[in-house]
């Protein structure tokens, strides 16, 4: 019985991650062509079309119990406008999930999804911001994208996380937040037992269905950084705080 629900999970898995980017292609077919006839701004629909699919996929996998899923202080995120939302990074599925309960998400995304085959139409529908931008034109873009009232989520490791090993922030979240001034809204992720890890293939699941920990703390003001005289200090504190927060996380 045990290995027949292993394989019905893993057989599970395996559409799930061909529906990420088949259902980015099948979505740019079908959708965008009614979107970009509509009024309004396309862009903005586009990203709230993602996020509501996002929503009905992650209820899909907790359906099939290839995921469980816990929440907590996702009322803070209800009413977020222009924050820079940043979290750890432990799985493949953060964004994902991220997305699914952030309705009006930013990101900042590889440029290789940018032009990639079947999820490349979507992201430039969406709108999202390439990571290859020269750096004046990507905080000019990102200061838009707040402006706009989205939330920017981040993820200031870079990668994804290796399990025991000690966390490591780029300051890149840092100097964007003081640079415009914006709220830095920390989101924790956890994965028990851990699954979809740096270097992990999709179909080396754990022995049991893996339970992810989404959990919104309170936000932190930049400005009070700004009392620092060089905005490199500033920058290098507020990754020290946000790397406490997280040590008193784990």
């Amino acid at each position: 019985m045990r290995q027949l629900k292993f394989a019905g999970r893993l057989l599970g898995t395996g559409i799930a991650f061909a529906c990420i980017f088949f259902g980015g292609g099948v979505l740019a077919v079908t959708l965008l062509p009614i979107l970009a006839i509509l009024p309004g701004h396309r862009e903005e629909r586009a990203r709230r079309a993602i996020h509501h699919a996002f929503r009905v996929y992650i209820a899909t996998l907790q359906l099939l119990n290839l995921i469980k899923l816990r929440t907590s202080g996702l009322d803070r995120l209800d009413h977020a406008s222009g924050r820079i939302v940043v979290a750890n990074h432990p799985s493949l599925l953060d964004v994902v999930l991220l997305m699914s309960v952030i309705s009006n998400a930013q990101c900042i995304i590889k440029h290789q999804l940018w032009n990639h085959r079947f999820l490349g139409p979507l992201m430039r529908a969406a709108g999202y911001i390439r990571n290859d931008l020269p750096p004046e034109e990507m905080i000019a873009t990102c200061q838009d994208a707040l402006d706009r009232g989205n939330c920017l989520i981040i993820f200031p490791e870079g990668t994804r996380s290796v399990p025991g090993e000690k966390r490591h922030f780029q300051r890149g979240f840092a100097n964007l937040a003081t640079i415009t001034h914006t709220p830095v809204q920390p989101v924790t992720i956890t994965c028990d037992p851990p699954t979809l890890t740096k270097g992990e293939k999709w179909w080396h699941l754990p022995p049991r269905t893996p339970l992810f920990t989404v959990a919104v703390g309170d936000c932190l003001d930049a400005d009070i950084y700004a009392k620092y005289e060089y905005r490199s200090l500033a920058a290098r504190k507020l990754v020290q705080a946000l790397e406490a927060h997280y040590a008193e996380q784990f």
